[in-house]
Parts: C-alpha cells; structure tokens; sequence
C-alpha cells in the first residue's frame, strides 16, 4: 500500500443496513459532518434501502449512497460493494452491526482496503450460531471491532474469543449544547403539559417495546406514587408496538390521570428539562443515549443494570441503578426519586458534569485519532 501524503484527507467509508430514525442512525447524522469539517473523506453507504434520515445527512453534506444487497453474502452484491471502495479510493470501512459488517468485512478484503471495522452497538446482537462462526471467522480480516460501552466490549471478547485491545470502547456521544439546563424551556414546557409546581413529573423516554419493559415501569410507578407526598405523573415518551397494551393497562388499573403516552416526540431536551427525573429500566442497552440526554439537561436517572447504564450512572449523585426486572427496586427507588424533589434539583450539577464526560466532541475526536492511528499503523505494515 502507498503512503498517503499528509495533506490529503483520509477516505472513510461508513456502512449499515439502513437509516431508520433510530439512536444509532441519530449518532451517524450528528458525528459524519463533524469528521468532515475535521477534514476526512466521508461517505455513508446504505446496504438495503436509504430510510427517512438519508435525507438529513445528505443535507449536512455527507454522500449516502444505495447498494441494495440481496442477502449478506451474495456473491454480485459483494462485488459491487468492493467495486464501491476501490471507485472511492477507500482507506478505512467502518460498518455498523452484524447485517453491515459481515459483506464489509469481504467486501473490504476484496477491494484490498487497509483499515476495517465492525462496531457493536449491543450486547447479544449474535442471533445463531452461524452468525457468531462467521463474525469470528471474519475478524482476521478486520482491524479490530468498535464498543459503545465497557458492558458491550466484555460481550464481543466473550463472544468472538478476541483480546481486550482488539475491541477498542467509543461511547455513545451526545451533543451538550443542545441538551442542556433550561429553567425558561422547563417552565414553558411543564406549562404545555399542564403540570403545576407540585407535580413530581417522572420521564420514560423510550419506545414502547418489550426489551424497553414499559409493564414493569408502570407496575412500579403504581405503588410508588400511590405512597408519595407529592403529585406525581408519569410520561412515556416514544410509540412501539405495545402502545395498545399498555394504553389498555393504564385504564384497567384506573392510572389515566396519572399516566401518559406521548407519543413519538422530537421536542426531547423539553421533556427532559419538564421532567424531574428520568427512568429507564430496559431489559437490553448497549449504551444508552437517553441516559447522558439526561444526565446532560441536569436530571438524575433510574436506570436497570444492563449494557453500559452502570457506566454512566456510575454514583448515587447522578441517579439509582437496579438489576434488570427487579421491579421491587425500581419501584423503591422511584419512591424514592418522588419523596425527596428538592433532593433532585440539588443534584442536577453532578449529572450535567457527569454527562460531559460523554460528549459529541469528545467522541468525534476519539474516533479521528483512532483513524489517523489505526491508518499509518496499517501503512507502516504494508511497507515493511
């Protein structure tokens, strides 16, 4: 491989399976513009259809192009997709999740790209057997593999039989400007909600989705508000496909005055600035945005024990974290989020503190260097 005169910009090409309005897809349109404006090359490559988001990061500047794969391993689509790198000239193939790393993986190899990666936004994201064979078998052709937390790299060594060094951590970044303290969007927004100083407002921002357990969260809301001081109200904010369910479980147990389903909503640093704290106890994370988003607009955050909550939520100052299903802590620590809401504002400094050690800056220039280095590593091997 020749080396590349220092002046010119790294070519990177970044695949996945598609763009749905997503967190992982949300990162890929706030991170691609500012690899760009940092100077690198960037293109997004979609591998079975562009999804709503295509749009936003085309806007921003980034390329996303389409090369509609019939199945991970079909033999033209890889060779279209080594095609595609060698047209771009490609240095670095960073492909998101198993659907887009494993034809990366070839395809890179194919077109004789000297930096790979796969990352990993989950644990157990490995379906069978033969999916965890395959990405075994694929990571001798790949640089290494990328975690968005401590609890996510643990599951790739375990699961893929890899060194710790191989499977380099790059947590989740969220962009503080944007989520931040507002006391003015607060009163603003608690207003549009009807919710008077009184009202200890508890926020799920999440969809309503099994892995996401919005039951257990109601059953422990149940009985801790009914021995709360205070008012409280519950909001979900997210849709999924047990929305009916649990709409139909808040009228069964008499909560409609209590409980509420926004709905999808993009006005996220509002309800987290509305709220008082934030719940989220999922039964599967790898490193959840909403936690930092949080963190972020000062709110301390109860969180279940899974994927890299426990690596955000790492101090009683910031918020309460439980073992994933345990709905007698959750519903302890929810008690005890709603007996104490002065105790919570006194808290909002250290999770905004907290938060920044999480930020969008951070995680561009972490994912930079990691380029850069990873880059003239492979050109110091090719030439010796």
């Amino acid at each position: 491989m020749k080396s590349i005169p220092s002046d010119q910009p790294i070519r990177v090409v970044r695949a996945i399976t598609w763009l749905p309005v997503g967190g992982i897809e949300r990162r890929l349109v706030a991170v691609l513009p500012r690899l760009a404006a940092l100077g690198f090359d960037i293109r997004l490559v979609c591998l079975r259809e562009f999804g709503p988001l295509a749009e936003e990061i085309r806007a921003a500047g980034v390329p996303v192009d389409l090369l509609k794969m019939k199945t991970r391993l079909h033999p033209p689509g890889l060779r279209a997709f080594a095609a595609y790198l060698r047209e771009h000239r490609t240095q670095i193939l960073h492909a998101h999740m198993y659907r887009a790393s494993v034809p990366g993986t070839v395809a890179a190899r194919m077109a004789h790209t000297p930096v790979v990666f796969g990352q990993v936004h989950n644990v157990g994201t490995w379906e069978s057997s033969r999916q965890v064979w395959t990405d075994r078998f694929l990571c001798r052709w790949r640089t290494g593999m990328i975690a968005v937390s401590q609890a996510v790299q643990r599951d790739v060594c375990a699961t893929l039989g890899l060194p710790e060094e191989q499977v380099r951590v790059l947590y989740n970044g969220i962009d503080t400007d944007h989520f931040f303290p507002d006391p003015q969007l607060r009163a603003t927004a608690r207003r549009e909600l009807a919710l008077d100083d009184d009202t200890v407002a508890l926020l799920v921002p999440a969809r309503l989705h099994a892995n996401k357990n919005p039951q257990g969260v109601l059953t422990a809301f149940e009985a801790a508000s009914a021995r709360a001081p205070h008012r409280a109200v519950l909001l979900f904010a997210g849709k999924g496909p047990l929305e009916e369910e649990v709409r139909a479980a808040i009228a069964q147990r008499g909560l409609a005055e209590r409980v509420r389903l926004l709905g999808s909503r993009d006005d996220m640093p509002a309800l987290y600035n509305a709220a008082d704290a934030v719940v989220l106890s999922s039964f599967k994370e790898g490193f959840s945005n909403a936690v930092v988003e949080a963190l972020a607009c000062g709110k301390p955050v109860i969180a279940a024990d899974v994927g890299g909550n426990k690596e955000a939520v790492n101090d009683e100052r910031v918020g309460w974290i439980h073992e994933a299903g345990d709905g007698e802590a959750l519903a302890r620590q929810m008690a005890e989020a709603l007996a104490n809401p002065a105790a919570l504002v006194a808290r909002a400094d250290d999770c905004r503190a907290r938060a920044l050690v999480f930020s969008l800056d951070g995680l561009v220039e972490q994912t930079a260097t990691l380029y850069r280095q990873a880059l003239a590593a492979a050109e110091r091997n090719a030439q010796q």
